[in-house]
């Protein structure tokens, strides 16, 4: 085999393998995500459902991290938003 070619076949199995690590990546990071999505509605179930109290005052921090958010002006914030306004039902 030539020189040439075993160099091919090498820059293609390393690409084979840089791509595989970043899908792997990718899906270990989705995953990671959606464990802290499900975590957080479950906390903000939670302080809601203590008191009164306890629902006004996620409400109101939840409103601060909304103006936060909505001085970015990105579709990941306005993403951001929507979901936490569903999870305090805020409208």
């Amino acid at each position: 085999m030539s020189k040439k070619k075993m160099m091919a076949d090498s820059s293609s199995n390393v690409a084979s393998r840089l791509y595989a690590l970043a899908v792997a990546r990718d899906t270990a990071n989705l995953v990671d995500a959606d464990a802290a999505l499900a975590l957080a509605r479950a906390s903000t179930r939670t302080l809601m459902a203590l008191s009164p109290q306890a629902a006004q005052l996620m409400r109101a921090f939840a409103q601060e991290e909304i103006d936060r958010l909505s001085m970015e002006c990105t579709e990941e914030s306005v993403g951001s938003i929507a979901l936490i306004r569903d999870a305090v039902q805020m409208g």
